[in-house]
Order: structure tokens, then sequence, then C-alpha cells
């Protein structure tokens, strides 16, 4: 019965604090471990400062060493926040779907077009915030495999499999979503990248939930990054497309469009999810 009582409590919001730390603290001891190693990041030259064949191969140098430590740091993290898990909430605490609908096209689609028009929108609020200045994932190959398929599967993993299925069984799926988020959000450090990612979960999170599949998010995940670092390779990535287009008529006919997108897309999912309602809300509701 105490056993019983313990699991029905998990998680509390202290949990919850706990499980953030955890990410952040592994995050440094696989760093620190890997120094021990003489494994340390690159020095990367400002693009201002050195030839452009001399930064572009800086810049794939940063891209091999993101692709080793990325995903050890990451899947590091997963483990230490999976163990924490199972010691306060039993085994039953994870069980990550992976339903075949989660390759739906139309779900895809839907998953793309939805975060495209959330970030244009985004965009006025996110001039007034601070920008990173890091050094991002690099170039090359194993820099754009690190993006488009390490950080989507991980990221996914983490955020929508681990942590919103430990979420979802207290606090149910609204709440689930809303959380899991915010900690996607939290993951992301600088507050203009936090900000999008906080959206994004949000979205990734009524995916999940509507096709019971971590398989939709990571593919769509995946496409976001792909188009991302696509627009880093072409020199564009720190520029809003406010600042592409030139505003004027053109840039505000396309967040109009971008708005209704968005519009469209959310009530969709409310009609999709939350109103006719899924096996993770039925199952909570029974």
């Amino acid at each position: 019965m105490e056993k019983n009582s313990r699991i029905k409590r998990f998680p509390t919001v202290g949990d919850m604090a706990i499980l953030l730390l955890l990410f952040f603290v592994s995050q440094m001891v696989v760093g620190s471990v890997l120094r021990s190693f003489g494994i340390v990041a690159p020095e990367v030259s400002a693009i201002d400062t050195v030839d452009i064949e001399t930064y572009m191969n800086e810049q794939v140098v940063l891209g091999r060493y993101t692709a080793l430590v990325y995903p050890l740091s990451m899947l590091f993290s997963i483990a230490v926040l999976w163990l924490y898990v199972r010691l306060r909430g039993g085994k039953r605490a994870i069980h990550i779907d992976h339903s075949a609908s989660g390759f739906n096209p139309s779900v895809v689609l839907v998953g793309v077009l939805w975060l495209i028009a959330a970030q244009i929108i985004l965009e006025p609020l996110l001039s007034y915030l601070p920008q990173s200045e890091g050094r991002g994932l690099g170039r090359g190959f194993w820099a754009c495999f690190t993006a488009i398929v390490t950080s989507a599967v991980l990221e996914e993993l983490l955020c929508r499999g681990l942590l919103f299925e430990v979420l979802h069984r207290r606090l149910g799926v609204k709440m689930s979503i809303l959380f899991s988020s915010l900690f996607f959000g939290l993951i992301h450090i600088d507050a203009a990248t936090a900000v999008v990612a906080i959206v994004a979960g949000l979205i990734f999170g009524v995916l999940y939930v509507r096709t019971s599949s971590l398989y939709a998010t990571i593919i769509i995940h995946s496409i976001n990054n792909a188009m991302a670092f696509a627009l880093i390779c072409f020199g564009v990535g720190d520029m809003s497309l406010y600042d592409i287009i030139g505003g004027g008529v053109i840039y505000w006919s396309i967040y109009g469009v971008a708005a209704a997108i968005f519009v469209a897309c959310s009530i969709e999912a409310y009609f999709k999810v939350f109103r006719k309602g899924n096996k993770k809300t039925l199952t909570l509701n029974s």
C-alpha cells in the first residue's frame, strides 16, 4: 500500500525540478569526463577574422566534435532521468507510444506547416529577446547528421517520450503537454531559442497525443531542423524572414497567411485531440 501511494504521488513539483537539475548536471558530468580524456571543443574563429577556407575547416572540425559529444551527453542524461523515474515512479511510470500512425503524411504535413507558421508569428517577439552567440553545431556531414537525425531523435525521446509519459499518468494530457514543452524550452537555455522551443514543444506534444506515436514528432522535428540547418548553410540562419524580405506588403502578407495557418491547425488539433478524445485522454478519464 505504501509503495502504491508513493507511485501515485509521483511526479511532484519537486520531482520536475530534480529532473531538470539532473539533466544539466548530467551534461556537465559528460563534458568534464571528456575533457579529462583531452576531448575539448575546437577553437572557432569569427567569420570576419579569417579567410573563408579556414573558417569552413574549423566549422567542419566543430561538426565532428558535436557529432561525438552531443549524443553522449544526451544519452547519459536520458539514462540518468530514466533511472530516477524508475526509482521514484516504478516500472509502469514509462510507456512510450510508437504507433505506425505517426508516419501518416497528412499529419506530418500539418505539423510542418503548423510549426513554420508558429515561428513566423513569433518573429516580432523574438526581435526583443537576446539571441544566442554560441558556435552552433558546425558544418559538414556530421553537423548535418547531428541536427537532422541525432537531436531530433534524442530530444523527442527525452521530452515527448520519457517526460510526457511520466507526467500524463498523473497530470492529464493538457498539463503534460504544457510542462514537457516548458522543459523542452529550458534545456535550450537562451531566451529566443527557448521561446521557439516551448511553442514547438506544444505542437509536438499535441501531435504525439493525436497519433499516439513518437515517430510523427521525430519526423517533424527532423524536417524543422533540416530547414534551419539549410538556412545556416546559406548564411541567413541568424536572420528573420523580415530581414530577408525587407518588410513591406510581401512580408505582412506572408505573416497573415502564417497566422491563418496557425489558427486553422490549432482549431483542427482542438477537435481532433481534445474535443473528440483519443486513446490517452480516454484512458485518463476512464
